[in-house]
């Protein structure tokens, strides 16, 4: 008996230390809790059309060129929110330089400062990731290149209207 609760229990802890995938097209992504770049709780949640995922400077280059070109309400206007994973930089670069450019931003950008919460989001790269969510079901996933494909992926309407 003690050997079958013995297995039983290894089995539920492999099964819950096993890394996940990462979210693809039909997968649900479950509301997730972040602070903002002022420290105040944000969700991602069922009212988000779209997560733009970022975990280097790279990437965040090309949101911050986006939100140059389109307006700091790009992701508001568009339901959309910023999500950062800051896990990979040291933390003196975090706190010293990284956290008050954040803050010196006019847009909300959340924080994963552990990436815990952000792990199962597809990206790393020097690109940007947008999920378009619906009910926080991944309906697509976009890894734009530049601002206007970032605008675009996240203004669709405007994308259709273009000649």
């Amino acid at each position: 008996m003690k050997s079958r609760v013995a297995v039983v229990l290894a089995a539920l802890v492999l099964a819950q230390s096993a890394p996940a995938e990462p979210y693809a097209v039909g997968s649900a992504i479950p509301v997730i809790e972040l602070p903002d770049q002022h420290g105040v709780p944000h969700q991602i949640d069922a009212s988000l059309r779209a997560v733009v995922f970022s975990r280097d400077m790279e990437a965040g280059d090309v949101v911050k060129a986006a939100v140059a070109k389109a307006a700091a309400d790009l992701f508001e206007r568009n339901g959309a929110v910023y999500v950062v994973d800051v896990k990979g930089m040291p933390a003196v670069i975090r706190s010293l330089f990284a956290m008050p450019a954040m803050r010196r931003r006019p847009y909300r950008v959340l924080v994963d400062e552990d990436g815990a919460k952000t792990a199962d989001f597809p990206g790393g790269s020097t690109r940007p990731t947008v999920l378009v969510l619906d009910a926080l079901r991944v309906t697509a996933l976009k890894q734009p290149t530049s601002a206007d494909e970032l605008i675009a992926a996240l203004e669709p309407a405007l994308a259709e209207e273009a000649p």
